[in-house]
This record gives C-alpha cells, structure tokens and sequence, in this order.
C-alpha cells in the first residue's frame, strides 16, 4: 500500500525512494537530494535500528544541531535527516523547537511503541492524515491518502465556503485532515493526539524601544533570514522576482544565480521595469517568461492535479515559472512569500487601520460606543472584509468566521494589524503556501521562503505595530530597511500586484470593471471534481 501511495507523487522525491516496516507500523520515503548526494538506506534509521524516520523539507541550522550531536552520535550520512534523527533521540519532541527551516516528518519509536508526525512551524511543507480504529495513514499529498480512503466531497468544510479554499484542518475530501503549522500528532497504542508546539502569539519576544534599534535589529535578522537559505545547497539556485519590495530584497541579498519574473502585456499587469532596474541593481540576468491564455487551458488540468484542490489564479503563473526553473536545471528557487502577512503588507489593512485612528481623536474619546454602533466591531469588519461567500448573510458562515477572528483578535489584544495579520497568517497564508510547496514539488525544486524563518515572525509580531503601517504605508518599517539594499524606486512603491494573471480579462470576467469570482470558482470547482472523481451527495459545497 506504501509503495501505491509513493507511486503517486514521484516528483516529490525523483533521486531515491524506499519503504521499511517496524512492527506494524510501515514508513515510506521519497528523496529530492538537495545537500547530501550520496544514496542511502532510507527511510533513515539509527546504529541500533530502534528508530526509523522519513522525512520533507530542509533544516538550514542543521549543521549548528550537527556539531552539538557529533560527540555523542554516529552519523552515516551529510543529511539533516539524520539530524533530526538524532536529535529527537537525545531530546524527545522537545527538539522541535530547535529547527529552523521547512519540514514534515515521520519518527517511529520502536522501543516506546510510539510514531510522531510533525509540521514545521510556519506551515511550508504540508502533512495530511487519516485514521479510523483500524488504520492510521499520513502523507505530503492528499491524493496519496486517496489510497486508502474513499474520495467523497466534504459538505461540511465551512472554511471553503467562507475563504474559497480549506482552512485548519478542513480539507474538501470528507475524513482527510491537515495538520497546522506548528503542530505534531502521537500516535500510540490506537489513540491519535494533535498538539502544539509553536504559536506566534506564545513566542514573542523583547525588541527595543526606539525607532532606530527596532530598524537595525530587524536588518540584520532578515539579513541572516535570508543569508542562512543560501547556505545548503549544492546546486545552484535562482529567485523568483515581481518588481516588489519582498522578492527584490531577497534576490538583493541572496544574489541568486539566476532570476525570473513573469510579464503580461496590461497595464495594470505590467511591472517589467521594476523587475529590470532589480537586475540591473544586482547584476544578474533577468528571465522574462510570457504565459498566454492558450497556456492557461493547457496546463489548468494539471494544476489542479498537483495542488490536490481547486486553485487560485496566481497559481497559474507559479507554475509556469517553476517550468521554466525546470528547463534551467535549477532544484532551488528564492521567493518572497510570506511579508505581506506579517509586516503588514494588504492594502486591506488601511481600512481598519483608520478607523482606529478615528478611535484616537481625542474629539472622539467619548464616543465609542456609537462608533462601534456605526462601523461595528473590528472583528465584525474584519469578517465583511475577508468573508468570500455570495450570500453575505449566511449566518453559518457569518459565525464561523467571526468565532475564528475572535480567537485571533483576543491573541493580538486587541491590536487590529497585529490581528488581522495573524488570522492572514494561519488561513489566507497557508494556501499561498501550499501553492508555493506543490508547484514547487510537481518540478522537483525545492521553494525557500526567508520571510517565514521563525525569528523574524516572532519579531514582527512582537514589535509594536505602528512600525507596519504609518502615514498611509504598508510594511513601513520593512520599506525603511529595504533602502538599504534595493533601489528607492521600489521600496517607495506602492501599486505592488504579485504574481496574479489576467484570466478575469482572458475570459471576460472583469465587466463593468467588476471582477466576477463566480466564473471563476465554478471552472475549477467541477474540474477538481472530475479529475479527482469526487463523489457528491445531494448537498453540495457550492
């Protein structure tokens, strides 16, 4: 069954596969070789054979783990995962607060009886699951789940209906989870347990008082952020580049090999120039692909294969970009994700910032209540804001999404941009991700993130939020840090759109100058179906 489950997702690791059974419990392993070359027996296993663990991702201070382990461990292979191997063996889960890096993994304690499954903290390497009394199964895929448990639609995934897409747990297939960022599940002796090890809001930090020691503290932790990625690799590795502030700092910084950026022929899709006045800056190259509507129908099908779920238009471009990284023979990419959410980056976030400074008139002092009378509160607008679903009533929804925004909101005190970037943070976020790991993985390239090292959400959550947005300015402080690495033409800017693609104008669902997600969402929805075979009852989701 294992080696089924492998047999669907060979891209994920093209250099080596293997599958070994301890007990009862069977653990199977494909290998994307990005630091260590050599072939091994994997999964990886320690001297005595009492632990066996496989392993996705990467651990950029597992050489720092590495040397503190030496005196004490037989390391066979130049792999971190034998680090972590080791490192759980000395320390128990408590070692998962000691990476640094993007990871999912699977360690079975033969001795204990005892099988841990873990996600790395900010969610950039995925981890599914399913069980009933009988069986518990995991993978980096759903469609490997797919195996084993029946492909029936989810009715009940409330999340999708609220965000258009799956949030926490949920996922579209019915009894098919995720497992959170920051979470690890145990399992033993039949009993499933999910647990937290890492929380934003548990994990804040001191930061100075003055403007000028926050600036300089955060420079030199991005610095290192994205410093520490390059180092790793064996290969060479590009970045990927829009013309905004977030990728233009990490290619400035990393100075990747090569760079790429993607140019649609729209005014308002237009930021070529931007991304050339990069190349000039860094001295680099600049690779310009052009994807047309012709490449959308031809690859569409596919795209929704690989991200296991319907998908968003950005993730169009993505691919084709991760193409064409395939053609160079590149196995590692830079980007940027990540910045908007925890510097405070959406010009969404205007719209709530305001109306707290309207809180702060002093003309106003007295009149609180009517003011929330007439905006209402901010996790109320919040909800309006960030609320996807047609009928804007529903109540179900409407109290789904306001539970959800409480819980963020009371983390954040009461703060609302430290707020609204948190719940961005663990939902809008984690299918950014998940669009990033699978279009990465269908061409087997290994996706770096710097803006998700943990030290740098942990500081941008624990600074005061009034460095994020100030005079009408998105991610100020990180704006004000960025002048001293890229031109003042692009950390000035403000008209930033990503790596969105014109399909609303490809198909003329953009009438009236009013984007119409309907036509949209419909096309995708039933081609998930049926790529999938998903099985509907006689509800349906949509």
């Amino acid at each position: 069954m294992v080696k089924g489950m492998l047999s669907k997702m060979p891209y994920r690791g093209p250099d080596q596969s293997g599958v070994e059974t301890r007990d009862n419990v069977t653990l199977g392993m494909a290998r994307l070789s990005i630091i260590d070359r050599e072939h091994h027996k994997i999964p990886y296993a320690d001297a005595f054979g009492k632990y066996m663990i496989v392993y996705n991702g990467e651990i950029y201070n597992h050489d720092t783990l590495k040397h503190s382990l030496r005196s004490r461990c037989h390391f066979q292979t130049a792999s971190d995962a034998e680090t972590v191997l080791y490192n759980f063996m000395e320390k128990g889960i408590d070692s998962l607060h000691d990476y640094n890096g993007m990871y999912a993994f699977a360690l079975y304690d033969s001795v204990n009886k005892e099988l841990y499954i873990a996600r790395d903290k900010t969610g950039e390497k995925p981890l599914y699951y399913a069980y009933t009394k009988d069986y518990f199964v995991f993978a980096s895929e759903m469609k490997c789940l797919l195996q084993v448990v029946p492909a029936e639609l989810n009715n009940d995934a409330v999340s999708y209906r609220a965000y258009e897409f799956t949030v926490g747990a949920e996922t579209l297939f019915k009894n098919i989870y995720s497992l959170g960022p920051g979470e690890y599940i145990r399992v033993k002796d039949g009993r499933v347990s999910v647990q937290s090890y890492w929380k934003v809001w548990d994990k804040l930090v001191d930061v100075k008082t003055d403007e000028k020691g926050i600036l300089d503290d955060l420079a030199e932790l991005l610095e290192d952020a994205i410093l520490l990625r390059t180092k790793n690799c064996a290969h060479k590795y590009c970045a990927f580049i829009s013309g905004g502030v977030d990728s233009s700092l990490v290619a400035s910084i990393a100075k990747p090999d090569y760079i790429f950026t993607a140019h649609y022929d729209y005014d308002d899709f237009d930021e070529l120039d931007y991304a050339k006045l990069l190349a000039r800056h860094i001295q680099r190259d600049l690779v310009v692909i052009t994807p047309t509507k012709e490449d959308f129908m031809r690859t569409r099908n596919d795209i929704i294969y690989h991200l296991d779920t319907p998908c968003t238009w950005t993730s169009f471009t993505l691919w084709m970009l991760f193409s064409r990284t395939k053609e160079e023979g590149l196995k590692v990419v830079m980007t940027g994700d990540g910045a908007d959410e925890i510097f405070g980056g959406y010009h969404r976030y205007h719209l709530l910032h305001h109306d707290e400074q309207i809180h702060k008139l002093e003309a106003m002092q007295q009149y609180s209540y009517l003011i929330n009378r007439y905006y209402g509160s901010p996790v109320d607008r919040y909800l309006r804001l960030v609320n996807r679903h047609e009928n804007q009533y529903d109540e179900r929804i409407n109290g789904y999404l306001r539970e959800s925004l409480k819980f963020y909101y009371e983390k954040a005190k009461g703060d609302v941009i430290h707020f609204m970037g948190l719940n961005d943070f663990y939902s809008t976020m984690q299918v950014l991700l998940q669009m990033a790991d699978r279009l990465s993985m269908a061409f087997s390239i290994e996706n770096r993130s710097p803006f998700l090292d943990y030290r740098l959400v942990q500081y941008a959550f624990s600074m005061p939020s009034k460095y994020k947005i100030r005079n009408g300015i998105t991610k100020w402080a990180l704006k004000e840090v960025s002048k001293k690495f890229i031109p003042k033409e692009i950390a000035s800017r403000i008209d930033k759109r990503g790596f969105s693609a014109p399909v609303n104008k490809w198909f003329g669902w953009d009438k009236n100058g009013k984007y119409d997600r309907r036509g949209y969402k419909d096309i995708v929805f039933d081609d998930w179906i049926k790529r999938f075979g998903v099985s509907k009852n006689e509800m349906s989701i949509m």
